[in-house]
Order: structure tokens, then C-alpha cells, then sequence
């Protein structure tokens, strides 16, 4: 929805105005359609808008009657009718139509409780003046990002780390201990990120800011995995269809127009249902697909469903060159490295989106709410490899799996993750871009010296230990909550869709669905090597059983083949340039090595190599620099792949 800053110092300072405009200044592209500050001694409020409820009166900063508490809000509540009946009721009097306004009434009434009322994604700073502190929020599941950072002994929070940057005192330092993280899970999870200095407020927590310090607080996580519930199948499916239509039918909530992303997999396919259900009018949905060879596109599925839901149907098809011209400048609106290759035509497709609509629903969250990832079939398998005898588990990993041709890189993952009886060291495997030893013999010295204060199982370590989940699938997923899904799926989709103007809802992160969806006994989520078992059977009553009943493909980059055609020169340019080997972080002759393999085709490493080459692009982005500028601005068509006119 839109682009917040925050400032606040202790000792009364008020920021120059020109700090507040550059903060919204690096985030236009989240709120093209306004912008406000509010300044006063010791806070600084910025904003940036794009209108989606309340046309005419939703203006941000937006203050109470009184002008004593005042707020920064980006995200949707979708329950603020609900919530402003109640608030008024209690003698609270509004001004707008506006969400926001609610959140500013349900504070005065119920201060920091107020978050545990709000149902939506949101991150937000509210200004107590009587109380002279800040309070800021993030929702529970982290769809919507909020950094903060010192400037000097200010305080300054923002929706993107860029616009951190605008205050003096944020320096744009390489939290070293971050890259070896980074290069581990392909993420950096929450607190961290990889600037010194700057940190993420964690999903479902807030944080105050006054006189006596900073403190944090989780106001939620999921606690309903014990008991599961006493569901037969047939009343699991009802209450299943009812949840995720309600949930549905409450991000429809909008006073401009609104669609679909639609990958043709499963859970987006399910979203574009529902909505079909809802509407009385056709969806607009849309669609990317890949110019190259083999399993890369869904585009045939994507039509599939278009033409079963009867939508207003539009695609894009992305090729090489594509990814080439906007990696620079999607680095810089990343933040971080694109950790996701998928970003790229995320990116690509919600600008085709943007040309017709302003929201876009999702289908975020359903593999790690429903067990999808085919790693949760068989991570039995590699528990109990990783059980074997030290010499036996060797014989089949180190001298069997490993040696397999180029193409059997998921039996390869597998392995990997076998290789570690730690649960931690497992889980935080399997999506790993570098892990174990591999990772250890690439790090040279300076970056390995930083290694055990980055241990790829310390975040999952500490996900475990706070999870109320006991049993072995549980604990996966809820890992996946609280890490991969916030710190890499949720931060890709918001800050792809917010570069191209286009806000993005995920209806399958409704925290009661979600919470819901906790307490399913395993049989609902995985039987055999099939997961996502009731959601699919949900989907066969309203989709093509030919969209369900195939193998999941995912969103799926052709990066494999990529980097051994047109992207050869640019991986070996990138990577092998004394630029990169001379930041000290890898030894050169391991460096070459992994990207040898791959060239050469002895073993897929696009995972690996897609890390580094986003690293290093990173880098030369943000660290190199002595000036931090945006790229200029893509040409108005959405890309030569462009294909308006698929119809359904």
C-alpha cells in the first residue's frame, strides 16, 4: 500500500525536513500517488502513498482529533469495519473512511494490545506525544517488512533499508557475519540483514522507543498445534473451503481495481477460484513464463485455469535478456541479494499488472501452511539416513549420491540434508545455497573467520527452541513460518510487486487460516511422497484435475541452463573479476572450481552460483558506491515478451 519513515531522538532533536524527503523520496515506487510528513521536537513522520481505500481522505501522517498521537501506516486491516462499529461505539469519532484512522483509535483504546486486534498485513509507527515514545508494529506472518537502525542516538525505522539511508549516522557497512548467513540459507534471517547496524523487526512483534531505551515484544506465534483437531476428512474439507473463501473475500476490499497473480500452480490457481466464486464480474489475472527449453513454464496450465474461471487473461514471457536488463536495477530495489530467481518475473509481471489494476492477490504461503515442498515427504528418509553409522552414511552419500550425473541435483539436496543429525543443521539444509563442507572450503580466511558467529543452524536453532511444535513435521513447517517464508518468499513479493506500483495480499496468510491450518493432523498435509493433501483435494472441486494431479514444477527460473549458454560470460565476468576476488571472501581456486562444474555440466550448481552472482551484484550496488543512486526507470512497455492479448 504504501512507504513509511520514521525518526525519533530522545533528546528532543527534530530531523531536517530534507532527511524526511529523501526517505520518502527512495520510496516513491511504493506510494506514487502522495506523500506527507509530520515533524515536531524529537519525531520525524514520512510517507508515501498509494491510494487503494479512501480516495479522497486517507492522507498520511494521520493524527487523532486531539493531535497528541499521530501515525505512519502501510498495509491493509481488513476487519477495520468491524473495529471502527466497535470503536465508536465507545465514543471514538472518525474523520475519513480509512483503515489507518482505525488503527489510531483502537491505540488510544487499547495502546500496544491494539496490534493483537488488527486481522491484515501491516507495518506501522504511531507517535504518542503524552507518553513522548514511538510505537512501532509489524503483522504477525511479516507480509509487510519494517528496518530499523540507529543515527547517532536516534531512532529510524522505514519499509525499505534505502530509505534508512536519509538520516546521517546510518552508515552502509557489510555486517560480515550476514554474508556468511546469506551464502548459507540464501537469506538473512530475521533480526539481521546484511548492513551493520540495520536490523528487521521480527514477524509478529513491536517495539517501543522513549527516554529509557528500546524494547522489543512478541505479541503472537503460532500455539495451536496441540491438540489437532477431531476433524473426518469431509468436514476438514467444508471448514477449509469456508476459511480460505472468507479470507478471500476480505482482500477484495478495494476502491480501485484489483487481480491476480496466476503461476498456474496449485495454490495461486485455488486464489483466482475463489475469487471467481466471489466476484460478480471476471478476474483479471496474469501470467509469466519462461523463453527457454523444457520444465520452466506453467504458462499451458495458467490458460488452463483462465479459461475454466472464465478470467480476463494476460502474460508475459521472460527470456535471458530480460533478466540481464533489470538485475541492476532490481538489486537495488531488493535491498538485499535476490536470494529468489523468481524475483525477476515477479517483477515483470506485476508491471504487466500495474497497466490495469493496482492490487494483486497471491498464492504466498500454501506449501508452508499445507506441507507442499517435497522436502517435507522425505525428510524421514534423511532423518533416518543421518541415523546410519558414521562410515556406512558415508558409502551412500559421499561415494554414491554425489557422484550421480548433472541432472539429479533434488537427490542430491536430499543427501546433503542426510548428512546432518542435527535437527537445526538439517532443516536449515535443504533450501541452503552453500552448506557444510562446501561452504567451508569455499570461505577464505577473513569471511570463515566469521563463520561460527553465522552457523546456518543458529536461526533455525532458535526457531526450534520457541516453536510450541513437537512433532517432526510441525517443527518443519513452523521453521519455514518464521524464517524462509518472511525473511525470502513474503520480503521477494513485497518488494517486487512495490517496484512496480502494485500492492500484493495473500489470502492463504489469514492468521486464523493459518492458526487453523497449525492444528490438521499430518494425514491432511502429507501421505507418502504427496503433500498439500487436502488443499489439493479442495482444489479438484473447483479446478481442472489436470492442473492438480501433476508434478509440482514450481516457479522455476531456467537458470540451469542459463548459465551454461547466454549467461556464461556474464556468471565468469562476475564472478572471477578481480573486483569480486579481490573482496577476500572466497579462495579463488574453489571459486573457479564450483563454476567450472557447472560449466561444464559435471554438476548443477545454478542454486549456488545465483547466490553469488546476486552477492557480488549486491555489492557493487550498494558497498561500492560513494553515492547511493537508483537506476533509471524501465521503458514503459512491460517487456519484449509481452502478450496482452491471451485471452482465456
Amino acid at each position: 500500500m504504501c512507504g513509511i519513515a520514521a525518526f525519533f531522538d530522545p533528546d528532543g532533536r527534530s530531523p531536517e525536513p530534507e532527511w524526511l524527503d529523501a526517505a520518502t523520496a527512495s520510496l516513491r515506487h511504493r506510494g506514487p500517488d502522495d506523500a506527507g510528513t509530520h515533524i515536531e521536537p524529537g519525531i520525524g513522520l514520512a510517507f508515501r502513498r498509494l491510494s487503494i481505500v479512501d480516495l479522497a481522505t486517507g492522507h498520511q501522517p494521520l493524527a487523532n482529533e486531539d493531535g497528541t498521537v499521530w501515525i505512519v501506516y502501510n498495509g491493509e486491516v481488513y476487519n477495520h469495519v468491524e473495529l471502527r462499529r466497535e470503536l465508536e461505539s465507545r465514543g471514538h469519532r472518525y474523520r475519513t473512511r480509512s483503515d489507518t484512522e482505525t488503527i489510531v483509535h483502537a491505540y488510544e483504546e487499547w495502546g500496544e494490545a491494539c496490534v493483537g486486534r488488527l486481522r491484515g498485513m501491516f507495518a506501522f509507527a504511531i507517535w504518542d506525544r503524552p507518553r513522548r515514545r514511538l510505537f512501532v508494529a509489524r503483522d504477525r506472518l511479516g507480509i509487510k517488512p519494517l528496518y530499523f537502525a540507529r543515527a547517532g542516538r536516534a531512532f529510524v525505522c522505514a519499509s525499505e533499508i534505502k530509505a534508512l539511508f536519509a538520516f546521517p549516522g546510518v552508515p552502509r557497512a557489510v555486517r560480515m557475519p550476514g554474508v556468511v548467513e546469506h551464502l548459507t540459507l540464501r537469506y538473512v534471517a530475521s533480526p539481521g540483514t546484511l548492513f551493520d547496524g540495520i536490523e528487521k523487526l521480527r514477524p509478529g512483534h513491536h517495539l517501543t522507543v522513549d527516554a529509557a531505551g528500546l524494547a522489543q515484544k512478541r505479541y503472537w506465534q503460532v500455539e495451536s498445534w496441540e491438540p489437532k483437531h477431531d476433524l473426518d476428512e469431509a468436514r476438514a474439507l467444508e471448514e477449509l473451503g469456508e476459511r480460505l473463501t472468507e479470507s478471500v473475500r476480505l482482500r477484495l476490499m478495494s476502491d480501485v481495481p484489483l487481480g491476480a497473480l496466476l503461476s498456474g500452480g496449485v495454490d495461486s490457481s485455488l486464489i483466482v477460484a475463489v475469487m471467481s466464486r466471489c466476484l460478480g464480474r471476471p478476474v483479471q489475472t496474469f501470467s509469466v513464463g519462461f523463453d527457454a527449453p523444457g520444465p520452466y513454464s506453467e504458462l499451458s496450465f495458467a490458460r488452463m485455469v483462465a479459461r475454466h474461471c472464465q478470467t480476463e487473461h494476460r502474460e508475459i514471457v521472460v527470456g535471458v535478456s530480460d533478466l540481464v536488463r533489470e538485475l541492476p536495477r532490481l538489486a537495488w530495489h531488493h535491498d538485499e541479494p535476490l536470494s529468489e530467481p523468481a524475483a525477476i518475473p515477479t517483477y515483470l509481471v506485476s508491471r504487466l499488472a500495474r497497466e490495469t489494476v493496482t492490487v494483486v492477490l497471491t498464492g504466498e504461503g500454501g506449501d508452508e501452511l499445507f506441507a507442499g515442498y517435497p522436502k517435507y515427504a522425505v525428510e524421514p528418509l534423511a532423518r533416518r539416513l543421518a541415523s546410519l553409522p558414521a562410515p556406512l552414511r558415508a558409502l551412500v552419500l559421499d561415494h554414491g549420491v554425489d557422484r550421480l550425473p548433472f541432472g539429479f541435483r533434488k537427490l542430491q539436496v536430499v543427501a546433503r540434508s542426510a548428512r546432518f543429525g542435527d535437527e537445526a543443521e538439517r532443516l536449515a539444509s535443504w533450501f541452503a545455497g552453500f552448506a557444510g563442507d562446501e561452504r567451508d572450503r569455499l570461505l577464505a580466511p577473513p569471511l570463515a573467520a566469521h563463520a561460527a558467529a553465522a552457523s546456518a543452524a543458529a536461526a533455525f536453532a532458535v526457531a526450534l527452541a520457541e516453536t510450541r511444535a513437537r512433532r517432526p513435521l510441525d517443527r518443519m513447517l513452523d521453521a519455514d513460518l518464521r524464517l524462509w517464508l518472511p525473511d525470502d518468499l513474503l520480503t521477494k513479493m513485497d518488494k517486487m510487486s512495490m517496484a512496480a506500483s502494485v500492492e500484493a495480499r495473500v489470502p492463504l496468510l489469514d492468521h486464523p487460516l493459518v492458526e487453523w491450518a497449525a492444528g490438521l493432523p499430518d494425514r491432511f498435509k502429507v501421505r507418502g511422497l504427496d503433500g498439500k493433501v487436502l488443499l489439493k483435494r479442495l482444489a479438484r472441486r473447483w479446478l481442472p484435475r489436470a492442473v492438480v494431479d501433476r508434478p509440482k514444477v514450481g516457479f522455476t527460473v531456467p537458470l540451469s541452463p542459463w548459465f551454461r549458454g547466454p549467461l556464461r560470460e556474464l556468471l565468469a565476468d562476475t564472478l572471477l573479476a578481480p573486483a569480486c576476488l579481490g573482496r577476500g571472501y572466497y579462495r579463488p581456486e574453489v571459486l573457479r572450481a564450483y563454476v567450472d562444474d557447472h560449466l561444464a555440466g559435471r554438476r548443477d550448481r545454478a542454486r549456488e552460483l545465483w547466490t553469488l552472482l546476486t552477492l557480488e551484484l549486491w555489492h557493487r550496488t550498494f558497498i561500492d558506491p560513494t553515492t547511493l543512486v537508483p537506476p533509471a526507470a524501465p521503458s514503459t512497455t512491460a517487456t519484449a515478451g509481452n502478450n496482452p492479448g491471451a485471452g482465456p
